[in-house]
């Protein structure tokens, strides 16, 4: 199995993904022949495996959610069916509860379904996105058995008025609209944003479910999205930086009916509305060598779905009216000790509060459950370099639900450099990691099963990488192998009497390779020519002893995923293409044929233009989603678009 494993690394390291990489408090350069070879790592990213998402990356498309641009920048699996669907995401094989994700230090990760909605957290509010793969989102956060996704928001830079403007207008009457307003003083600063977006979504496919493959439309599955960010900065005396943060989020969205529904009325219909309101207000303040930190939050969700059907006669019956609102209070203090250049010690300590109010009113015996839950967690780490060429960390981190505390969870981190006038770095983490069970897996009525295990996992990787520089070029390339093994799996299956129950059935093994690389070159002083790609050989499965589905790929988890991109910039005018691919997936665990989604490839590419007209700028933008028009699904029964066409205008003006 290595050696199969080696060849595959081997075999795909051109096809690898460039990332940006983070300021470095250390940094080795070597000069030879006047290339530049930069072995650069920060004494915080000892042993991380770690995927930076730039601006550039970021803010490539006004409609994209930060759902997409995982998809096609990172090695994670996003399973979704479609704009303004239900969007999460799986890392290295794992299921969408064991991916930690977060916005400011605000964990965004239902505490009742464990997951978050990547398709409600727009690109244009995230200023940065930094992927925490296996072991190494033991440094964030507690439970990420797949890794943990981390988003955040920065203060204005400039001085002065900053007025950005972007409209966009799409295929299956789709709008987007976009509105910034920065604006920074001599100590403070504002910015502004806001997001409205809607949709008829009612695009045309061919139904292969149906006998005689008639064309149809996605039915009731409009949207309509509006999102509001207010940010206030201030500089304090003696360097400290204070800011207040709040995020609103209302949203409507129609659940698009499935391609086996025959039901041709459209009153039998189902949506949802989604409200949220996030607030963070953070203080950080530097001495020397010292850097702390407070935030304290709080955040708001209330979850509205509904589902109808026709009694006949224009009369319409609630089947399902379920409620749940969920309240979460925060606080975070934390530190940072740069002892010199070669040891940094860090802590932290964090206190969460949730209380989650569930209930569904349409059956005639209300269902539903109320549940608290109090988290404590502290964290403790050092990070050494005790000689030029190696770098090591420790971490400890204890974790306390409702007074019980949980087992420590360790993590090591390694880094040695290998060949310094290459930049070749070899790096490699291991930790013991625990993911405690949903509220909805305990308390669930019917079915919550209180006396669940938490879910267990050893996670390790190690990894290779290297950065080239020289005049106009930089290559920077990386490949990982890792593995995951988890016991106590959480599985949610069939009772006698009617319902669903989650017990702890499985034991689940997931290795396998991620590796990508990026290729920038300046091909004349106005012309630069960018090509990255991203490939991932993800083999997760079933290996619960005696099990009649043991060795079955789990669920919705493709074995071999790849994306890569390209994109030219000549003068003012910039061309891109990106192309994604995705292998077949299982929908059970059963691993008969008939239980596959079939795999399939998109291909994406644009046209852009700006120019500037005094202070202000323009930029023009025309898109091709999906090309060659491949008729596909990533979720079993959901259409999903044909080709399709936008078009978006921007104007900033800046005083500066």
């Amino acid at each position: 199995m290595l050696k199969r494993l080696l060849i595959i690394v081997l075999t795909l390291l051109p096809f690898s993904r460039l990332f940006a990489a983070s300021e470095s408090d250390s940094l080795r350069t070597v000069e030879m022949e006047q290339i530049v070879v930069k072995a650069a790592r920060s004494l915080r990213d000892i042993g991380v495996q770690k995927s930076i998402m730039n601006e550039a990356v970021l803010k490539d498309n006004l409609a994209a959610s930060m759902a997409e641009v995982l998809a096609q920048n990172s090695s994670i699996f996003i399973k979704s069916s479609g704009r303004a669907t239900l969007a999460t995401a799986s890392l290295r094989g794992t299921a969408p509860s064991h991916t930690s994700v977060s916005w400011n230090g605000i964990e965004l990760s239902s505490p009742m379904l464990g997951m978050a909605d990547l398709s409600l957290v727009p690109s244009y509010f995230v200023d940065g996105s930094e992927v925490y793969h296996g072991a190494t989102s033991v440094n964030v956060s507690g439970g990420g058995l797949g890794g943990a996704v981390v988003f955040s928001t920065a203060r204005p830079m400039m001085q002065g008025l900053d007025l950005q403007c972007i409209q966009s207008v799409a295929s299956f009457s789709t709008h987007d609209e976009f509105l910034r307003v920065n604006y920074g003083g001599g100590r403070w600063s504002s910015s502004t944003r806001l997001l409205h977006s809607a949709s008829k979504n009612d695009f045309p496919y061919i139904n292969y479910d149906k006998l005689g493959h008639p064309l149809e439309y996605n039915r009731s599955c409009g949207y309509r999205d509006f999102h509001l960010l207010q940010e206030f900065y201030l500089l304090g005396k003696g360097g400290s930086l204070w800011s207040i943060k709040g995020w609103y989020t209302d949203s409507s969205r129609g659940i698009p009916k499935l391609s086996v529904d025959f039901r041709d009325d459209d009153l039998t219909k189902a949506w949802q509305d989604d409200g949220s309101l996030r607030t963070v207000a953070e203080w950080r303040r530097s001495f020397g060598g010292l850097r702390l930190r407070v935030n304290v939050g709080y955040n708001y969700d209330n979850l509205h779905y509904i589902y109808q059907f026709s009694k006949g006669a224009g009369l319409v019956q609630r089947g399902v009216d379920s409620r749940s609102t969920t309240h979460h209070a925060l606080a975070k203090a934390s530190m940072e000790w740069s002892v010199g250049n070669n040891l940094m010690l860090a802590a932290n300590f964090s206190a969460d509060s949730y209380s989650v109010d569930s209930k569904d009113v349409a059956p005639l015996v209300p269902t539903g459950f109320y549940a608290r839950r109090n988290e404590l967690a502290s964290f403790i780490s050092a990070r050494w370099k005790p000689a030029e060429w190696v770098g090591v960390a420790a971490n400890v981190r204890s974790e306390e639900r409702d007074g019980t505390p949980s087992p420590l969870i360790p993590a090591a981190f390694v880094d040695i450099t290998l060949l310094p006038q290459w930049g070749l770095i070899l790096s490699g983490s291991v930790a013991r990691n625990y993911h405690h069970p949903t509220l909805n897996d305990l308390y669930y009525v019917p079915g919550g099963n209180p006396d669940l295990l938490p879910e267990e996992g050893i996670t390790s990787d190690v990894g290779l990488e290297t950065t080239i520089e020289r005049s106009g070029l930089k290559i920077n390339g990386k490949v990982t192998l890792y593995r995951a093994d988890i016991q106590n799996w959480i599985l949610w299956t069939p009772t006698i009497k009617g319902f669903w129950t989650p017990e702890n059935l499985a034991h689940v093994v997931s290795g396998g390779v991620e590796s990508r690389l990026g290729v920038g070159v300046d091909l004349a002083s106005d012309t630069h020519l960018g090509l990255n790609a991203v490939f991932a050989y993800t083999a997760s499965e079933n290996a619960t002893p005696d099990d009649a589905h043991y060795g079955n790929q789990l669920p919705y988890i493709p074995k071999v995923s790849a994306s890569t991109g390209a994109r030219l910039d000549w003068r003012n005018w910039s061309f891109d293409c990106k192309w994604r691919y995705y292998g077949d997936r299982p929908t059970s665990y059963s691993g008969f044929d008939g239980d596959v989604v079939s795999a399939y490839s998109l291909c994406d590419v644009s046209i852009g233009s700006d120019w500037q007209i005094n202070k202000v700028r323009f930029k023009v933008r025309f898109e091709v989603a999906n090309l060659f028009d491949t008729v596909y699904q990533s979720v079993l029964s959901r259409p999903m678009p044909p080709r399709n066409y936008s078009l978006s205008l921007e104007c900033r003006f800046s005083t500066r």
